[in-house]
């Protein structure tokens, strides 16, 4: 019998999809945005997937087998020669035209700008594609973002409100929705796509990696490949003094860890610059214990021995986010010490089973974004006791199976008290049915303030806009995280928030008025008296509630961030029309009216959550005709 299919069952190849992908951020944007370019790719093999990054920060993409092209900006042969003085910025932009034509030559089915930077979106507008994300410029030359995520991030993570969605997630789902719209669904999943956050030892094609399993590589320390002997890894360094640990600490946390468990060795990693740390680190480590235990690499790694000693280690510890994000995409767990002004539920370690311990007191230096490292109290408020309970309790969970409260745990220590100043969190990967993407559940239940319920709500609300998904309210609430404080502040909310909600109504009806009346015009340049006051008035009305809608806005830190959406949804309407941008200014008012609701929602739901509730008595109480009868 013959073995060839029928030709109605035998696939056509798919057309390649050309996609450009702009990332002229740091190396953990880079890391950030092949996550997300990974999961796309294995849900739509067709894509041709080319990426423009920093020359700086290349060496990450250009170990990506499935990229068809890694362009680097040449920033230092650009910028270089200007601040030496040898070439004036105009001399200069003969340079960058010629690096520019061969990409506005080409015809691109995708153009991805996910720097979201102002200076990159006037690449992004040169660019010729059937799809644009992210920042690009208009004719005008005006600043320009398409698509609903863009808006959310320009809108609220910019402008820095709270909210919880995981940059990554966020990537990810700002493509593959233009994929599902423009493409259709996938065709069928991959084994590989089922893979719930992406992560990989083999994510890179370094051959120093593809050897690490064989004989050692001259960069890898003794026993590294011993099955007997487990490794962490410590990154003292951090982008920015306010951002780091300090290495008296690190040592510290390293002497408890090889005292207790004799299986482990440590390694060091970091660039020639933390030279510093890495004597401060020694000096600082308990001498009882043996110095071949600690093996320093600070200042001796290439970008592929960085990348193979990480992804042979049990676990990584850092504060620094690029390190995080690289162990992230190989699966090594993760003890994230957050320290300084960082946004951990939207940068954080991206996958199942990390950990981040962050301080739960007040820091000034974090409220005033202050770089300087001794402004920030939060640094002081993890000590080394308190992060190595928490990994060794997140490092034995295959024995107690998380069935242990932690809490336990630092009290078997002798540690409670460590509690009182820490907040610490785990990640999760949501299944397909709640969402997907990560989440950071709290390992000790404490009172919830107002700012991280508004970036649950926040989170939620993006959500039900730009993913047609909406989860249930509240679903990670519980009640024992309500406070006295936050209830007080829900209750001026919810008065506001009504407020808000009746002026969006009105200027939605302002403006689908606006298009009614301005589409029956047979000219916008010739008209009675009686239409162009009409208009003027509708105007008028539509400017006066945009007053008013703005200052409630900034009111209560809540309602802020629909402001600022406002603010971008105006500016981005592209009627040329009359009727037109009265349409899109409905809809605009429609959507900020979606998210007022579901705002109100939450209101009602944390209210409902916290009221008493009745306690059924146990004690069963006796009618009187039993109790006559007895007698």
């Amino acid at each position: 019998m013959s073995d060839i299919k029928p030709p109605s069952s035998v696939k056509s190849p798919l057309r390649p999809l050309r996609c450009l992908v702009i990332q002229l951020g740091r190396l953990g944007d880079t890391l950030q945005s092949l996550m997300a370019l990974r999961a796309a790719k294995q849900l739509y093999p067709q894509l041709e997937i080319h990426l423009i990054t920093h020359e700086a920060f290349s060496s990450a993409a250009k170990e990506v087998p499935w990229l068809a092209s890694v362009i680097t900006l040449p920033t230092d042969k650009l910028v270089s020669p200007i601040l030496q003085g040898k070439l004036t910025e105009r001399q200069s932009l003969g340079e960058l035209a010629r690096w520019v034509a061969p990409l506005i030559q080409d015809r691109w089915d995708y153009v991805l700008n996910w720097s979201f930077s102002d200076a990159s979106s006037f690449l992004t507008g040169l660019l010729a594609s059937r799809v644009k994300l992210g920042y690009s410029r208009r004719k005008d030359n005006a600043l320009s973002c398409a698509d609903g995520w863009s808006h959310y991030v320009q809108a609220v993570i910019q402008e820095g409100s709270v909210q919880n969605i995981h940059l990554t997630d966020i990537l990810t789902t700002q493509l593959l929705t233009a994929l599902q719209i423009h493409e259709g669904e996938p065709a069928e999943e991959s084994e590989s796509s089922n893979n719930s956050s992406g992560a990989s030892k083999f994510f890179f094609s370094s051959q120093d990696r593809k050897n690490a399993g064989g004989p050692n590589p001259a960069f890898l320390p003794a026993h590294f490949n011993d099955p007997f002997v487990k490794w962490g890894a410590i990154q003292l360094g951090a982008e920015g003094e306010s951002r780091q640990w300090s290495p008296q600490k690190w040592a510290k946390l390293a002497s408890y860890l090889l005292r207790r468990h004799p299986e482990y060795r440590i390694v060091l990693l970091g660039d020639e610059k933390e030279k510093t740390l890495e004597k401060s680190f020694l000096k600082a480590l308990d001498p009882d214990l043996s110095r071949d235990r600690v093996i320093s690499k600070i200042g001796k790694l290439s970008f592929d021995s960085w990348t193979t000693l990480i992804s042979g280690c049990q676990w990584l510890m850092a504060s620094d986010a690029p390190v995080i994000h690289l162990a992230s995409v190989l699966g090594t767990r993760v003890l994230n010490i957050s320290v300084g002004a960082v946004r951990w539920n939207e940068t954080g370690p991206y996958g199942n089973g990390h950990y981040i311990v962050s301080s739960s007191l007040p820091c000034t230096g974090c409220e005033s974004l202050s770089r300087k490292a001794a402004a920030h109290s939060c640094a002081d408020s993890i000590t080394p006791e308190g992060a190595y309970a928490v990994w060794s309790y997140a490092s034995s969970e295959w024995a107690h199976r998380r069935q242990l409260p932690i809490e336990t745990h630092f009290s078997q220590l002798s540690w409670s008290s460590e509690l009182s100043h820490i907040r610490i969190h785990r990640s999760k990967i949501r299944g397909a049915n709640d969402g997907g993407g990560v989440f950071y559940e709290p390992m000790v239940q404490r009172s919830m303030e107002l700012q991280e319920w508004n970036s649950h709500v926040m989170g939620h609300i993006a959500r039900a806009w730009y993913c047609g998904w909406v989860p249930p309210v509240g679903q990670e609430l519980d009640r024992r995280m309500l406070s006295s404080g936050l209830m007080q502040g829900l209750r001026q909310l919810n008065e506001s928030s009504e407020v808000l909600m009746k002026i969006c109504a009105e200027a939605e009806r302002a403006a689908s008025t606006l298009q009614q009346k301005s589409a029956k015009l047979p000219s916008e340049r010739i008209m009675s008296v009686r239409d162009r006051d009409t208009l003027r008035d509708l105007g008028k009305k539509l400017n006066d509630l945009d007053q008013l809608f703005e200052r409630l806005s900034q009111s209560q830190a809540a309602l802020k961030p629909f402001s600022q959406i406002a603010k971008v949804l105006m500016h981005n309407l592209q009627g040329q029309q009359l009727a037109d941008l009265g349409r899109e200014s409905a809809e605009s008012y429609q959507l900020l009216s979606q998210g007022i609701v579901l705002l109100r929602d939450w209101v009602k739901h944390t209210l409902t959550l916290a009221k008493p509730v009745a306690v059924r008595s146990t004690t069963e109480t006796t009618p009187l005709r039993r109790l006559h009868d007895r007698i």
